[in-house]
Protein backbone atom coordinates (compact mmCIF):
# COMPACT_ATOMS: atom_id res chain seq x y z
CA UNK A 1 0.00 0.00 0.00
CA UNK A 2 2.82 2.45 0.84
CA UNK A 3 4.13 2.15 -2.75
CA UNK A 4 0.89 3.78 -3.95
CA UNK A 5 1.37 6.88 -1.83
CA UNK A 6 2.44 10.14 -3.40
CA UNK A 7 4.96 12.21 -1.50
CA UNK A 8 5.71 15.88 -1.00
CA UNK A 9 8.25 17.98 0.86
CA UNK A 10 6.80 20.58 3.21
CA UNK A 11 8.77 23.84 3.05
CA UNK A 12 6.64 26.42 4.89
CA UNK A 13 7.28 30.15 4.56
CA UNK A 14 7.85 30.41 8.30
CA UNK A 15 8.35 27.60 10.83
CA UNK A 16 4.87 28.20 12.28
CA UNK A 17 3.16 28.73 8.89
CA UNK A 18 0.76 26.34 7.21
CA UNK A 19 2.24 23.56 5.13
CA UNK A 20 3.38 24.33 1.60
CA UNK A 21 3.75 20.97 -0.11
CA UNK A 22 6.05 20.43 -3.07
CA UNK A 23 5.46 17.09 -4.85
CA UNK A 24 8.46 14.77 -5.05
CA UNK A 25 8.73 11.62 -7.21
CA UNK A 26 9.60 9.21 -4.39
CA UNK A 27 9.80 8.87 -0.63
CA UNK A 28 13.53 8.14 -0.85
CA UNK A 29 14.28 11.32 -2.82
CA UNK A 30 12.04 13.29 -0.46
CA UNK A 31 14.00 12.05 2.55
CA UNK A 32 17.26 13.13 0.89
CA UNK A 33 15.89 16.60 0.08
CA UNK A 34 14.53 17.08 3.61
CA UNK A 35 17.89 16.13 5.12
CA UNK A 36 19.82 18.43 2.79
CA UNK A 37 17.51 21.41 3.34
CA UNK A 38 17.57 20.90 7.10
CA UNK A 39 21.38 20.91 7.10
CA UNK A 40 21.44 24.03 4.93
CA UNK A 41 18.96 25.85 7.18
CA UNK A 42 21.09 25.13 10.24
CA UNK A 43 24.21 26.26 8.38
CA UNK A 44 22.75 29.52 7.00
CA UNK A 45 20.52 30.68 9.87
CA UNK A 46 22.60 30.66 13.04
CA UNK A 47 19.87 31.64 15.49
CA UNK A 48 16.74 30.11 13.99
CA UNK A 49 18.20 27.34 11.84
CA UNK A 50 17.06 24.54 14.12
CA UNK A 51 13.51 25.88 14.17
CA UNK A 52 13.44 26.21 10.37
CA UNK A 53 14.96 22.75 9.95
CA UNK A 54 12.30 21.13 12.13
CA UNK A 55 9.55 22.67 9.97
CA UNK A 56 10.86 20.99 6.79
CA UNK A 57 9.20 17.60 6.60
CA UNK A 58 8.30 14.78 4.26
CA UNK A 59 4.54 14.40 3.96
CA UNK A 60 2.03 12.25 2.12
CA UNK A 61 0.63 14.32 -0.75
CA UNK A 62 -2.90 15.44 0.06
CA UNK A 63 -3.90 16.56 -3.44
CA UNK A 64 -4.87 14.58 -6.51
CA UNK A 65 -2.64 12.35 -8.57
CA UNK A 66 -3.11 14.76 -11.48
CA UNK A 67 -2.00 17.77 -9.41
CA UNK A 68 1.06 15.87 -8.25
CA UNK A 69 2.00 14.88 -11.80
CA UNK A 70 1.34 18.39 -13.16
CA UNK A 71 3.58 20.01 -10.56
CA UNK A 72 6.41 17.58 -11.34
CA UNK A 73 6.00 18.18 -15.09
CA UNK A 74 6.03 21.97 -14.66
CA UNK A 75 8.88 21.99 -12.13
CA UNK A 76 11.29 19.26 -13.21
CA UNK A 77 14.08 18.65 -10.72
CA UNK A 78 12.97 21.50 -8.43
CA UNK A 79 14.63 19.59 -5.59
CA UNK A 80 18.07 20.20 -7.15
CA UNK A 81 17.48 23.97 -7.36
CA UNK A 82 15.84 24.63 -4.00
CA UNK A 83 18.36 25.73 -1.39
CA UNK A 84 18.86 27.91 1.66
CA UNK A 85 22.40 28.82 0.65
CA UNK A 86 22.26 32.55 0.02
CA UNK A 87 24.54 32.67 -3.01
CA UNK A 88 22.83 29.71 -4.68
CA UNK A 89 19.14 30.51 -4.28
CA UNK A 90 17.34 30.07 -7.59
Amino acid sequence: MENNKLWAVNIPEEPDSEEILYPIPSKELGEQVVNRLRQEAIQVFETVGECIAEAITLEVWDGTTEEHAKHLAENPNWWNETTFLEDEVV
